[in-house]
Parts: C-alpha cells; sequence; structure tokens
C-alpha cells in the first residue's frame, strides 16, 4: 500500500491512427510524369525523324561547299553582266546598222529616180534601135586611148548579151592611115551599161575617130556609131 506506484504507459492500440506521413500530391506526380514522357518524346522525334546532327568534319566540308557555290554564284552573276553589256552593244549596232541601212536605201531609191530622169535626157541613138549607143567619150594621150561608151536598151524585156566592138581609125607618123581593133567586151545590158578602160595604141598612131559597134552572139549588128577623139 505503501510501495511506490507505477503508472501505466499508455500504449496506443493498433486500431487508433498514429501520427500522419507526408505524401507526394498527386497533381504533381502527374505533372512531373508528364513532363519525362514530353522529353523522351522529342527526343524520340529528334533521333528517328529530325535532322541529322552534323559532324565537326562534315561541317567544315558543308561550310566549304558553301563558300564554293558563293564563288560560282558571283562568277556567274560576272558573265550575266558581260553577256548582258554585249547583249546591248550589238542592239546598239544593230539599231546603227539598220538605220544606216534605211538611208542608203533612201539614197538609192533618190539615186535611181535621178537616174532615170537623165536616162531620159540622154539623146536616143539617131538609128532608132531598141539597143543604142547614147554617149562615147574618147581621148587620146602618147600611145594610149581612153574611151567611156554609154549603152542603153529602151525594151523592158529580157537582158541582151552580146559583144561591143571598138575600131579606132586614126594615122601614123609616116601619113599613112588605119585601123586598130580593140579586144571585144562582153556586155549584158538589162536597161543601161556603161564600159569605160584605156587601151594601148601602136608606137607612132595617132587616134582620130573611133567606130562603136553593138552586136549579138551571132555577130549580127545591133548599134553602131562614130565618134571622134579628143585630143
Amino acid at each position: 500500500m505503501f510501495g511506490r506506484s507505477q503508472r501505466a504507459v499508455f500504449k496506443p492500440s493498433v486500431y487508433q491512427p498514429g501520427k500522419r506521413q507526408r505524401r507526394m500530391p498527386r497533381w504533381l506526380g502527374v505533372l512531373l510524369v508528364g513532363m519525362g514522357l514530353g522529353a523522351g518524346g522529342v527526343l524520340f522525334l529528334q533521333a528517328n525523324y529530325g535532322p541529322t546532327r552534323l559532324t565537326a568534319e562534315q561541317s567544315e566540308q558543308l561550310q566549304s561547299e558553301l563558300n564554293a557555290a558563293n564563288v560560282d554564284r558571283q562568277r556567274l552573276q560576272t558573265q550575266l553582266s558581260e553577256a548582258t553589256a554585249q547583249r546591248d552593244a550589238i542592239e546598239s549596232t544593230r539599231d546603227k546598222a539598220t538605220t544606216e541601212l534605211n538611208e542608203a536605201r533612201t539614197r538609192l531609191q533618190r539615186a535611181e529616180q535621178a537616174l532615170a530622169i537623165f536616162q531620159n535626157l540622154i539623146p536616143p541613138d539617131p538609128r532608132g534601135t531598141d539597143i543604142g549607143v547614147r554617149a562615147g567619150s574618147f581621148s587620146r594621150a602618147p600611145g594610149k586611148l581612153s574611151y567611156q561608151v554609154l549603152l542603153m536598151k529602151d525594151s523592158k524585156g529580157n537582158e541582151f548579151k552580146g559583144s561591143l566592138k571598138l575600131a579606132v581609125q586614126g594615122t601614123y607618123r609616116n601619113g599613112r592611115s588605119g585601123t586598130v581593133e580593140l579586144d571585144p567586151i562582153e556586155v549584158t545590158l538589162g536597161r543601161y551599161q556603161v564600159a569605160q578602160g584605156t587601151a594601148e595604141m601602136p608606137e607612132g598612131f595617132t587616134p582620130n575617130a573611133v567606130r562603136i559597134q553593138v552586136v549579138d552572139p551571132s555577130d549580127r549588128q545591133q548599134a553602131m556609131r562614130l565618134y571622134y577623139v579628143r585630143g
């Protein structure tokens, strides 16, 4: 009865709840799991479907090829500029040539008109033949005879082909008369033709007159005139 009383120690019952342990919130776990899955998916896509990562050597090679491509592009740009300049120069030359051609055609047309007027003003051949000797000019020098002969065809049909013969009449130093026949000159006469040149004369021969004959291929005479030689 006087002994020390011992207080009974309280022991919780196994059925009684003790101190609650703190757990990670459920939403935080879901978030972390989602982040992990997302990162893994990104890595998977990059590894299987994304662009391949280049090594240092491949990067240097790619940079070298890019530099070469830039050099080629600059070279092609320079060539294009030169080709454009050449094209512009050619077009300018072509335009200038076209202008000059048009001017030449205009001058030719005017010359043809003037020639037609002169043709109408030139006296006809007195014989009145279709092919006529319209004009002749002869001048002598020591040992030489210069000549110009204008032949014309009145009709506008086919061209005439034949020969022009010049027979030079004159005297020698001893007073003897003579005739020097020059080599025939081929004639192709459409509307008109001018025969001109210089012929050598025999030594001591002085030309006084020239007989002009136009003959066809069968040697038939188509025109004839006589001109005196100027001193």
